[in-house]
């Protein structure tokens, strides 16, 4: 704000105005009308100097934020359809996670070289195809926006694209320009899991020690339709699937992630375990799994080699012993509600040792270890799997699931816990079909694939952190849809009024470091606020503060 002096016959009238942007033009609206100078020589030596004054206090006032915001809209007033209507501010806070943990840190290095050889190979192979621009800042951009958008829900690339003018950073350039920054973000996929990890660590000096990883393995399958040969031509194939291997610490938290063939057997999987004890310096392995194919095999190569493993049992082709014991009632723990149960038993099994690297035969070819069973009824999932098949298919082993496991020290309660990450994987991770449907700009598929890991990646792992943040509290389900509920309408001159709130939302802001429960905001406050947080959550020691947070618990 300013004193504007106008002369008028003579006289100079005072008024207190303000400047600010619309649609890229300066305005000037008037705050206070004052009158004529002359009028208050009376009252002050210099009326000029005395307003003048007041003009600064009112600013100090105004940059504290103390002075009173005024609006005024004609009855009349219409939506301008050239002006972004929202600003999320939940975005914003899921932003500063990514920025805390350096997700994008690991694009910049390799973008730069291998935006030369895409570059090439794209003018050699399409001439038709313009080349991308000769900067990683694209790839850093369209990466920060897809993975911040992962965190609050699943939607296709080309939806989050139609938002980006409400995410709190520019993004000035066109979605095939996203698209063609998908090959960059592939390429660049191990550093941005390893600058997370490293990021973490520093930020979080207090974290559980990596003396027992835990491997989630899941299944994503999808339509491809967006296969590209040389000439440039798609091609239809048929449905594919990868695996997914993640590793987590024993805080829940992730310490890297693997892509395989999907149904990998006993031999990718020692592989897989091999690689990421090297890789990780963890001396124990215990794997999480579905339903794999070679399960049984998979498992005693696990015991032999004193790894551990937690692993769906199916009952459709288990034998009669196991059945009868599934269905019979003794021995279960029934929920308060009666909508749950569970019971296990502990029985021997043998397994052989693993083969040796030189081919001598192992010291002990054969031994015996103890697995635990675990059944699970639930009263949703039976009705469930009864209302997809016709009545008369209806079984007494409707509603219960089996899982195995080599970790005894654990409770029933614990395992199935554990287990539970096989389905906390599937929305962050979820593969949409629209995304690799015929898109702005071709992307092989193999890029295409490693890039969109690599942002879901990103996104499980800030989400990860804000909720241990929250001392696990809240589930993802409840964080995410209270950040999308964080969005403000515009009112005029850059503010945005927010009217959400609630103890999700009080406990998001306060873990961030930021105003709770603002009402009115800038675009500058809220990129003020990504600052804010960020510097928050890094400088941020919760181990030391509140004592180790617990465990991770619900979906």
């Amino acid at each position: 704000m300013h004193l504007k002096k106008t002369k008028r016959n003579g006289r100079v009238y005072l008024s207190i105005v303000q400047n600010y942007r619309e649609n890229g033009t300066t305005k000037t609206r008037t705050i206070e009308t004052i009158g004529y100078a002359d009028a208050y020589a009376g009252d002050y030596d210099d009326p000029i100097a005395h307003f003048e004054a007041r003009v600064a206090i009112m600013n100090e006032e105004r940059r504290a934020g103390q002075s009173a915001i005024e609006f005024s809209f004609p009855p009349n007033c219409t939506i301008d359809a050239n002006r972004t209507e929202s600003a999320r501010w939940g975005v914003a806070i899921a932003l500063a996670y990514l920025d805390a943990i350096e997700a994008k840190r690991g694009i910049e290095p390799v973008a730069r070289n291998e935006q030369q050889r895409v570059v090439c190979e794209k003018i050699e192979q399409e001439e038709r195809v313009k080349p991308p621009h000769n900067d990683s800042s694209i790839a850093r951009r369209s990466f920060e926006i897809f993975a911040v958008e992962r965190m609050l829900h699943a939607s296709p690339k080309h939806e989050t694209w139609e938002r980006r003018e409400s995410f709190p950073r520019p993004c000035d350039f066109p979605i095939d320009e996203a698209y063609r920054a998908l090959p960059l973000i592939a390429h660049a996929d191990e550093r941005i899991a390893r600058s997370m990890r490293m990021a973490y660590e520093r930020i979080r000096p207090g974290h559980a020690p990596l003396e027992c990883a835990h491997v989630v393995l899941g299944t994503f399958a999808f339509d491809d339709t967006d296969d590209v040969d040389s000439a440039g031509n798609r091609n239809a194939e048929s449905r594919m699937a990868v695996c997914l291997a993640m590793v987590l610490d024993e805080d829940g938290m992730p310490a890297g992630y693997r892509l395989l063939e999907a149904d990998p057997d006993e031999h990718a999987v020692r592989s897989l375990v091999n690689d990421i004890k090297k890789s990780t310096g963890t001396r124990r392995v215990v794997m999480v799994a579905g339903r794999l194919s070679r399960a049984e095999a998979i498992m005693k190569m696990l015991a032999a080699q004193e790894d551990g493993f937690i692993m769906h049992r199916p009952l459709e082709t288990a034998v009669e012993d196991m059945r009868h014991w599934v269905v019979d009632d003794q021995g279960y723990t029934t929920s308060r509600s009666g909508n749950y149960r569970i019971k296990s038993r502990v029985r021997a099994a043998t397994v052989k040792a693993p083969d040796t690297s030189d081919g001598k035969e192992p010291a002990h070819a054969a031994r015996h270890v103890h697995v635990r069973d675990i059944v699970f009824w639930g009263r949703d999932y039976a009705l469930r799997r009864q209302g997809d098949r016709a009545e008369a298919e209806a079984t007494t082993l409707d509603g219960y699931a089996c899982i195995v496991t080599s970790e005894l020290n654990l409770k029933a309660p614990e395992v199935f816990h554990l287990y539970r990450e096989l389905w906390r994987l599937a929305e962050p991770f979820q593969v949409l079909e629209s995304d690799f449907s015929p898109s702005p700009y071709p992307t092989p598929l193999s890029e295409h694939m490693r890039a969109h890991f690599a942002i879901c990646y990103a996104a499980f792992f800030a989400m990860r952190l804000m909720r241990s943040d929250l001392h696990w509290r809240y589930n993802a389900a409840q964080v995410a849809d209270s950040l999308i509920r964080m969005e403000g309408g515009y009112l005029a001159e850059n503010w945005f009024l927010f009217g959400y709130r609630s103890p999700v939302s009080d406990a998001i802001e306060q873990a961030a470091g930021v105003d709770a429960a603002r009402r009115l905001r800038t675009r500058q406050d809220i990129r003020k606020g990504i600052a804010q947080a960020r510097a928050h959550i890094r400088e941020k020691r919760l181990a030391e503060q509140t004592g180790k947070a617990e465990k991770p618990s619900g979906s």
